[in-house]
């Protein structure tokens, strides 16, 4: 019996014998798509960075602007409530009473946020505490003394009144307001001859003292248009209190 022996060999194909252009391009494909992903991948971060970006612009576009009319409404609020604090205290200098604006001024102190009228609140304050008040009644006293100077008005209401208002300011406002020795001596002159005006008999003393009245109302006047300085009407004021 015969046996057959087959050997077997394995065929093995050379390296070189693969296609290099094949594997090149299929090298190069998958590069290709790789960084097409990376674009894409790319593109798509820039476009949601721009999104957000303008999304953020908006939100604070819209917080910049309410915040802004916020600070408007705010600033037409304050100016609204100064020029009526303003406009109460102007009224009230309206009045012959320096306690009135100096009331309205304490408002205006408290209540004002804006520093220039503050600081114009305080001088005024200043000036009324030192001054005003005694304008105040320099013009008063002028105006009351010139009701009575006319003789044809001894019986009527008004000039009764004005001769009541006189005797009050010559001998209590004045003084206690630091009048000036100017006013003090034109008034003490204006009244000793106020009241030989009123005494008089006979027509021709009338005519007489009367129109030294006049006089006297002219002294009195020019003496009342001077205010006094600030030094000499702390001295009348130390000097009364002595």
């Amino acid at each position: 019996m015969r046996v057959r022996v087959f050997s077997t060999s394995i065929v093995r194909w050379p390296v070189d014998a693969v296609p290099r252009e094949s594997t090149e391009q299929s090298a190069r494909e998958s590069t290709g798509e790789a960084e097409k992903l990376r674009l894409e991948k790319f593109r798509l971060q820039a476009d949601l960075l721009k999104w957000a970006i303008v999304a953020i612009g908006a939100v604070v576009s819209f917080v910049v602007i309410d915040y802004g009319k916020l600070r408007l409404e705010q600033f037409r609020v304050t100016a609204e409530n100064e020029r009526q604090l303003l406009g109460a205290y102007l009224q009230a200098t309206d009045s012959p009473a320096p306690d009135v604006w100096k009331r309205k001024l304490n408002l205006i102190l408290n209540s004002a946020n804006d520093k220039r009228t503050v600081a114009w609140a305080g001088r005024e304050l200043e000036y009324i505490e030192k001054f005003a008040a005694l304008d105040t009644l320099y013009r008063e006293t002028l105006k009351i003394a010139s009701q009575l100077v006319d003789p044809g008005r001894l019986k009527e209401p008004d000039r009764v009144q004005a001769r009541a208002r006189f005797n009050q300011l010559y001998w209590a406002d004045l003084p206690f307001a630091g009048e000036s020795s100017g006013v003090k001596f034109a008034m003490i002159e204006f009244r000793d001859q106020l009241l030989k005006a009123e005494d008089a008999a006979d027509n021709s003393s009338k005519q007489k003292e009367w129109g030294t009245l006049n006089e006297k109302l002219i002294a009195l006047s020019q003496a009342l248009s001077k205010p006094p300085s600030a030094s000499e009407a702390g001295e009348e004021t130390s000097d009364d209190l002595e």
